[in-house]
This record gives C-alpha cells, sequence and structure tokens, in this order.
C-alpha cells in the first residue's frame, strides 16, 4: 500500500486579523493532487488538525471541506488522531459513524489500541496526544512504573507492540515530541513542553512511526519521521524550510518526502524605512521588517502595510532605555484604543511619553470628537 503521511494542519491559526485559510486550501488542493498521482492508499493525519481546542466555524468548514473530498468524494481512507492543540472529544464526534465512509478519528487514548486495518498488510495503531496520568489510570498495575511521560509512552507502545502482527507493516500514528527533534519558531507548545519529550526508543519494534507536533519535516531515525506541518506559520527557520508530505510504501518499507509549494512565501527584511520600501520581489510575501533607523509605531506600520499587503511583524531600532528592538503586529494594531495609539506616537517621533497635561487635552478631545463633551 501507499500511505500519505501528514500533521499538523492548524486550521483557524490566526494570522493577525485574518487566518491562513486560502494557504491552507492551497495545500488541500496540492493534497488532493498527489492522492490523484501517486495512487495513495490511504492518509495519516497525526494531529493539530486545529490551532485551538475552541475552533471556530471557519476552520471546522475547511476541515469537513478535506475529509468530504478525501474520504467521500476520493475514496481515499483516513486516520486522524487529536494533537495538543485539538479538542479529542469534538474531533471524534460521532467517530463510529464515520468509519463506514473511511474517517477514522481517536480523540482519546484507551488501554486496548485498536489498529486500523488498511488493505491487506499494514495496520495503523493510533495514538492521540495523552497526559501521563491518563496512562497511569489505565494501567493501574503499573502506576508505580509511571514515574516520566517517557515510561508513560513506553507502557502505551509496549501494550501495542504484544499485539501486534509480525506479518503486517505495523504503523504508530503518534503526537510527541523527540528528544533532540529540531524545533522551528512555530513549536510554541513544543518549546516549552520538554518535560514531556520522549526517546526514540520507545518506537522501537514499530516499522514506521508517523508523527506530528513539530513543524520541521525531519527524519529522527530511519523508521521515526515527523512530516511537519504543510506551511510555515513563523518566520526565522521555517521562511527557508521546505515543507512537505511523506510516503510510504508498504511493500519495501521505503520513504519518499514530497514537497509542497507554497502559496506566500515568509521573508524578513532589513535596512532602512527607504531601503525596505525600495525592496522588490516582496509584495505577495508574508513579511518581517526590521527597521534600523526609527522605531516601530502605527504611524510607521501603517505606511508599510501600504507598501507590502501582508506584512506581519515590524521591529523598530532599540530603544536608548532598554537597549532592545520594539516590535509592533497587526494584531497589536487592532486591539489598540485612541490612548494606545497616542502613545506610540509619541514613542515613534520623540522616544518618550506624552505628558499628562497632553493625555488631559487628548482625553477632551476624544470627547468632544464623540460629542460627549462640550465644546470649548
Amino acid at each position: 500500500m501507499r500511505i500519505l503521511h501528514t500533521s499538523d494542519w492548524h486550521f483557524g491559526m490566526p494570522r493577525g486579523t485574518d487566518t491562513y485559510e486560502a494557504d491552507q486550501r492551497f495545500f488541500l488542493r496540492q493534497l488532493c493532487a498527489i492522492l490523484e498521482s501517486e495512487r495513495v492508499d490511504a492518509v495519516l493525519c497525526a494531529g493539530d488538525i486545529y490551532d485551538s481546542s475552541v475552533s471556530n466555524a471557519d476552520a471546522i468548514r475547511l476541515y469537513n471541506d478535506a475529509v468530504t473530498q478525501i474520504c467521500g468524494e476520493m475514496h481515499v481512507p483516513m486516520v486522524v488522531i487529536a494533537g495538543n492543540h485539538d479538542s479529542g472529544a469534538r474531533l471524534a464526534a460521532c467517530r463510529e459513524l464515520l468509519k463506514p465512509a473511511g474517517l477514522y478519528v481517536t480523540g482519546r487514548l484507551t488501554r486496548d489500541v485498536e489498529p486500523v486495518l488498511l488493505g491487506t498488510d499494514a495496520a495503523v495503531y493510533p495514538v492521540p496526544f495523552f497526559g501521563r496520568d491518563e496512562v497511569a489510570a489505565l494501567f493501574p498495575e503499573k502506576r508505580e512504573e509511571i514515574t516520566s511521560y517517557e515510561k508513560a509512552f513506553g507502557v502505551v507502545c509496549g501494550h501495542i507492540r504484544e499485539t501486534m502482527d509480525p506479518n503486517r507493516c505495523n504503523i504508530l500514528l503518534a503526537h510527541a515530541m523527540v528528544v533532540r527533534a529540531q524545533l522551528s519558531e512555530s513549536d510554541r507548545a513544543a518549546r516549552i513542553g520538554q518535560a514531556i519529550a520522549v526517546s526514540k526508543d520507545v518506537f522501537d519494534g514499530f516499522d514506521y512511526t508517523a508523527l506530528g507536533h513539530i513543524h520541521k519535516p525531519q527524519a529522527v531515525s530511519a523508521t521515526v519521521r515527523y512530516s511537519g506541518s504543510p506551511i510555515p506559520y513563523a518566520f526565522g527557520a521555517e521562511e527557508t524550510q521546505e515543507k512537505s508530505v511523506v510516503l510510504l510504501d508498504t511493500a519495501d518499507r521505503t520513504q519518499r518526502v514530497i514537497p509542497l509549494a507554497q502559496l506566500h512565501a515568509r521573508r524578513t527584511l532589513t535596512g532602512t524605512l527607504n531601503e525596505v520600501l525600495a525592496a522588490q520581489d516582496a509584495d505577495d510575501a508574508y513579511l518581517r521588517v526590521q527597521l534600523t533607523d526609527r522605531f516601530a509605531g502605527p504611524e510607521t506600520l501603517g505606511l508599510l502595510r501600504a507598501r507590502f499587503p501582508l506584512l506581519m511583524e515590524l521591529y523598530g531600532k532599540p530603544t536608548e532605555a532598554t537597549g532592545e528592538a520594539n516590535a509592533m503586529t497587526v494584531s497589536q494594531i487592532a486591539r489598540m484604543d485612541e490612548t494606545d495609539i497616542l502613545e506610540n506616537f509619541f514613542a515613534e517621533l520623540y522616544d518618550d511619553k506624552p505628558t499628562v497635561q497632553q493625555m488631559q487635552i487628548f482625553q477632551k478631545a476624544l470627547l468632544e470628537a464623540s460629542g460627549e463633551g462640550e465644546l470649548a
């Protein structure tokens, strides 16, 4: 069988005052084209379908569109697990009703992990993101030995191995942080989750371990791999990462990485305001701008946004007080009230704060403009 491994879609992730839906739909069109051209027999998605456990309507519709096309129209079965960003209960709603349609969703860990049998030669063991206490509750006889997350993962995998059919290609589908895996800036949860990192040794015995959680595509070992996120969700290292999916052939256990094109690139521009404004080939990219000659503020951000519609982050020159670059994002502007804007205006132009008298004059002007104050 030819099985495609993907993960970390993060539907609903905010992008300033918008989301990445256009980029994610661009990925889904590529995914379906790959399924057709490569004659893929099944899809594995290793968690983090959503970016939040409370998904918005647009994100839910996007997921529904994806599985409807893959399972309903293309008749390609799909095995999905919940990641740490997902709500396992919500994701796995109506799971028994969905199985006949070819959609196998696991939102919660169980003692006996039921394999999804694909064709005659493959068995997929879906292990969603879980907590150590869950394993201790499922395996009370081993509570004393479950002293770490690694021990808990070992108990889960060891129990699976006891019932595996050696004549099949046994695949573990999991959402986990592996020790020494290379992180990206968008791996925000993984950076603070080192306490639940496990060694690659816990996956010994499986013919292939399809992992989610880390956004950089990478092979941890010959049989353990992260597919990575399908699009870059941060600046820095992800600006140059080639995103991809993995195609596994269960007949000979070979793996092939298939690159994914991007609707929008990510770029960081550094220089003076005039140098940045003169930059070429950046109009259709998500941008982070680092100015060397002025502070970051609403006025400068507005000027740059007029030139670069997809500007997301602006960093100004370091302030004298802290020696650190001040930063501003599009989402910050959306949350600002009039007082915030005035304070940023003073910081940008004068590297100072408005005086008490200036703030009183400003507040009076706001009241008069709104019709709540008396004109002088």
